[in-house]
């Protein structure tokens, strides 16, 4: 049997597709299982996935649609049995991927917000979207469409790191942290698509909590992303003590990730790479499900406001907007206090310590 896996979308949802893909391979251990990826970063997270026979890169966004065309077709000489898009991916272009394809069955969602031109149609078995159905068991119900997965089989998250960056990151480790201090892990950023700026928790919020992880807990504290001037600014005015983790291989930050004994972070894939390692996590949400997204499995406290609008965010292609203006705009996630972040890192951070 072939599969393929269309995970088309950023490392976050790509990275919750991993409990149903391990189950999968299980499942069906003589199938051959690939996998399509249109950003760079996804591949190398999932180039050392020992489910998947191959990872296929086409890079729809930059180069010319008719060279990306004849990679897809190149891709349909496989004579796939079954092509699944991963959830979410509501959108036309993935399902016309999909279709293109030209697997014996093609598997998608049935979204709960959703509309014809989306080309839902093109697909031969839609699985139904489940408000408030974490997007790990979503995937599951996918791949169970295939193989009979149940829910109580979806493992942990998965990232596997190759022995280069491990060594890499241990020694870079070694370098900006000698006195072997507590290393905590911080994601002030976001995406900035469909306007999941809106998604970052305060700077000022961040320099005060990067503060009081150096001073009051003795951490080193590990500024994750490619928001460079936005890291720079955190680690200025928090004394200079920070360390810029990210480089442009997004392995390398997932490497030197792993030895955090904390890591807080918006919403983002960062969050979703540090519950694949099992480290705990405080997770800020705004206006997007923490039902659906909560950090998978591993140890974990969510900061949020209630508020009877939240959450408002669905997926589809629509950017992130809000029913309030001025100062009020998105108050989900700018009323949230230091201290309510600091209090919940504080305590993760000393649960990890007394179980050393």
């Amino acid at each position: 049997m072939k599969i393929i896996i269309n995970a088309l979308s950023g490392n976050g949802d790509a990275l919750m597709f991993s409990p149903a893909l391990r189950q999968l391979k299980n499942k069906l251990p003589d199938a051959e299982i690939d996998m399509l990826v249109m950003f760079g970063s996804v591949k190398q997270m999932y180039m050392n996935h020992p489910s998947l026979s191959n990872v296929h890169f086409i890079d729809f966004l930059k180069q010319p649609k008719l060279r990306s065309l004849a990679e897809v077709r190149k891709l349909k000489k496989k004579e796939y049995d079954y092509s699944v898009n991963i959830y979410p991916s509501n959108r036309l272009e993935y399902n016309i991927v999909n279709s293109l394809l030209g697997a014996k069955t093609k598997l998608s969602v049935h979204y709960l917000h959703t509309q014809f031109s989306r080309g839902e149609f093109l697909n031969d078995i839609l699985v139904n979207e489940t408000a408030g159905r974490h997007n790990v068991l979503q995937n599951i119900d996918l791949a169970s469409a295939i193989a009979g997965i149940s829910e109580p089989e979806a493992g942990p998250m998965e990232i596997f790191i190759g022995n280069e960056h491990a060594e890499k990151a241990d020694k870079w480790l070694r370098d900006v942290n000698p006195e072997g201090r507590p290393l905590a892990g911080i994601h002030a950023g976001s995406a900035v698509l469909k306007n999941h700026i809106n998604k970052r928790w305060s700077k000022d919020g961040y320099i005060r909590l990067v503060k009081h992880l150096q001073d009051a807990k003795g951490c080193k504290v590990l500024l994750f992303g490619t928001e460079a001037d936005l890291n720079l600014e955190i680690k200025t005015a928090s004394g200079g003590e920070a360390e810029l983790a990210s480089t442009p291989d997004f392995m390398d930050s997932v490497a030197r990730m792993r030895n955090c004994s904390l890591f807080v972070s918006n919403d983002t894939a960062f969050m979703h790479c540090a519950a694949a390692l099992q480290l705990p996590v405080v997770a800020i949400f705004g206006y997007t499900n923490h039902k659906e997204l909560y950090p998978w499995k591993t140890k974990h406290i969510i900061v949020r406001k209630d508020l009877e609008c939240s959450p408002c965010f669905y997926n589809s292609p629509k950017p992130a907007s809000c029913i309030f203006t001025g100062a009020d705009e998105f108050k989900c996630i700018r009323s949230i206090s230091s201290d309510e972040v600091i209090e919940a890192a504080v305590k993760l951070l000393d649960l990890k310590q007394v179980s050393r």
